[in-house]
């Protein structure tokens, strides 16, 4: 039976009169059309039986603006391509580098960015990659929320940046084009974000409004952490050996102020530092031949205050901070020359626990009497060394691949960085070799106690007293008064706040004669304290519960520690016992058998003593045999020798007989 679709073609039998014709079939264009777009026929004849439109007709004029269509693309991306290379100024981001997230930051907040219908939202704008620079703060403009109790609690902010592709914005009156774009034919082991490609575009061959909207960008992002400090570590980045900087967090700037530390110490370091950063000491330094690096090594128990000292000192000077991990498997002597060659010449660099990395004595324990090649840098150590620890080079346990000779060479050498500040910080500074800090390498060592009565009085006022920023959402709603209400509440409120300050100074003289100096850590008495933040005088009645408790908690320390070295010394005996025994088995055997050698000789030479007369008869008997023997050989070849020309004659005189008869 023949498809009732295809009766309304013309058959190629139409012009026989037989009637036995075969089937008729569709045209040539329709089964082309049917080959690029399938169903196509049947499309065309259910058009045609129901709406009357003969869809053959219009197959030239779809063909012919489907030709319009491709040529329009390809030519439409040609002449902008064109445009682009000749009348347009652009410039592209890298992602690999802190301008992505200054400029991620500066869209975010624009108009064209807020009102995309496609976007892309994050709650950190750095969170495309796991190595670039981060910028973890508390942003201001965070959102907040009521919790069940009908507190505001704080919640993560949105950030909204353009989708892929073109979005068109204005910019200072000229038309720019922000493209974001994800790079296919990178590396296929990364992230598609991390394949991304950002680009800004103008028309016009000078690109000076770009360069603008970069540096506007930049002064923002500088002005959002202008009062916070900068927290950098060392890493490698993804899929690569490199090392590199990473930014792990921005935190708010702590006053200097409110590190607990001898007041004329701070402001001796302070003033050391000042100095250090004038532009007029980098000239002294560079006219004298004197490299210019200053050095500091804080030193003293735990949680006395030596890195919150580090922390301050970089926010007083609005410095960031690089913090170097010494004790990583990472840490060898050539990624960390990289990472210090990449250092700012304006910056902190932040050692903690030097002790901890194991570079102590490295260089009294070995050998001392070697000497040392003067006028280097590295005259102070063994050029040699390659350990960490005790200077073991035979235990595998301390041997690794930074040594002594590596950190003071990457600290202070000839490759090394110039401008920064380096701090050092340490529990134990009799652990420290001599050659790590002295002068030259640390210029100023400042030591941290236990809390006297000066610190505890400070620590107390410190939490309880009132401090800028405390009002929180209060100072907002004295903002929104008349003046004369505000100059009142104003007034109350600095009332308030003296009656207040002059009740913590009573209050902390109080709490300072309850508490023995220099038997607590500050950090001891700010956790004591930090549990009683609302109520001064609570703090004051469990003074007593809170040193009744930390001295047994020190005791029970002590009394683990104690346990720990009497475990070690134990062990400690016990290995120069089973070492001694061994060498007592060892010696025992070597006296066994030097015995049993000295037997061996003894018999050997007693029986040498014993056969050797005989042996020595035998041997001459022997040997006179020989003899004998020997002179009867002689005669015997001398008597033949004489009988010889005797017999020669007799042969001869024969001969001649022989001749005379045959003559005749």
């Amino acid at each position: 039976m023949a498809d009732p679709s295809l009766s309304s073609f013309p058959s190629y039998n139409a012009g026989s009169t037989h009637n036995t014709a075969l089937p008729a079939g569709p045209p040539a264009q329709m089964v082309l059309l049917d080959w690029f777009f399938p169903g196509f026929s049947m499309f065309a004849s259910a058009v045609q039986k129901y709406l009357h439109i003969d869809l053959n007709l219009y197959i030239p004029m779809l063909l012919f603006i489907g030709m319009l269509v491709v040529c329009w693309n390809y030519a439409s991306q040609y002449l902008w391509d064109q445009v682009e290379a000749y009348f347009m100024s652009v410039v592209d981001i890298r992602t690999d580098d802190e301008i992505y997230n200054i400029l991620m930051a500066w869209v975010a907040t624009q108009r064209f960015s807020q009102g995309a219908r496609r976007f892309v939202v994050n709650t950190s704008l750095s969170s495309r990659s796991w190595f670039l620079w981060r910028w973890d703060d508390e942003d201001e403009d965070d959102e907040y929320e009521l919790d069940g109790s009908g507190e505001k609690r704080k919640k993560k902010a949105l950030s909204y940046t353009p989708s892929f592709g073109s979005h068109y914005f204005w910019y200072r009156g000229r038309l720019l084009l922000f493209r974001r774009t994800a790079n296919r034919e990178q590396n296929s082991f990364m992230l598609v974000s991390e394949r991304e490609e950002i680009s800004i575009s103008c028309f016009g061959r000078n690109p000076w409004v770009l360069k603008e909207l970069l540096l506007e960008a930049r002064e923002k992002y500088i002005e959002k952490d202008e009062h916070k400090t900068q927290i950098y570590r060392g890493t490698t980045k993804s899929m690569s050996a490199d090392p590199s900087w990473q930014r792990c967090m921005s935190r708010a700037s702590r006053p200097f102020s409110t590190v607990i530390l001898n007041e004329d110490t701070k402001r001796e370091l302070i003033s050391d530092v000042t100095d250090y950063l004038n532009p007029i000491t980098q000239r002294w330094y560079a006219n004298r031949g004197i490299p210019y690096r200053r050095g500091y090594l804080l030193h003293g128990p735990p949680g006395t205050g030596k890195s919150s000292l580090s922390l301050a000192l970089a926010g007083f000077f609005k410095m960031r901070i690089y913090i170097v991990s010494l004790s990583s498997v990472n840490a060898t002597e050539e990624v960390l020359g990289n990472l210090f060659a990449e250092l700012p010449r304006r910056c902190v660099v932040l050692l903690e626990d030097i002790d901890s990395a194991g570079l102590t004595h490295t260089r009294e324990t070995n050998d001392t009497s070697k000497p040392s090649s003067s006028g280097s840098d590295s005259d102070d150590m063994e050029p040699g060394q390659v350990t960490r620890g005790n200077g073991d080079t035979n235990n595998p346990n301390t041997s690794f691949r930074l040594s002594l000779s590596g950190l003071l060479n990457i600290l202070d050498g000839v490759a090394s960085q110039e401008g920064r500040i380096l701090i050092m910080t340490t529990n134990h500074i009799e652990k420290l070799d001599k050659a790590l800090i002295r002068p030259g390498r640390v210029d100023m060592v400042v030591e941290f106690g236990l809390a006297d009565d000066y610190m505890t009085s400070s620590i107390f006022k410190n939490i309880f007293a009132y401090l800028e920023g405390d009002d929180g959402p209060e100072a907002e709603r004295y903002l929104k008064l008349d003046p004369e209400a505000r100059e009142a509440a104003k007034e109350k409120r600095a009332k308030d706040r003296a009656a207040h300050d002059a009740r913590i100074e009573k209050l902390a003289q109080v709490f300072t004669t309850k508490i023995p100096a220099h038997e607590f850590s500050p950090a001891e008495l700010q956790g004591h304290l930090m549990k009683n933040k609302r109520d001064p005088q609570r703090a004051i009645d469990t003074a007593e519960e809170f040193i009744e408790k930390t001295r047994k908690d020190h005791k029970e320390k002590q009394l683990k520690e104690a346990e720990e070295k009497r475990k070690a010394e134990e062990k400690k005996v016990e290995d120069e016992k089973k070492k001694a025994e061994e060498e007592k088995k060892t010696a025992e055997e070597e006296a066994k058998k030097k015995v049993e050698e000295e037997i061996k000789k003894k018999v050997e030479e007693e029986i040498q003593k014993k056969f050797g007369e005989e042996i020595r008869k035998k041997v001459e008997a022997e040997m006179e045999k020989e003899k004998e023997k020997k002179a009867e050989d002689e005669a015997k070849k001398s008597e033949k020798e004489s009988t010889k020309p005797k017999d020669d004659a007799e042969s001869e005189s024969g001969t001649k007989t022989d001749t005379s008869s045959d003559a005749s």
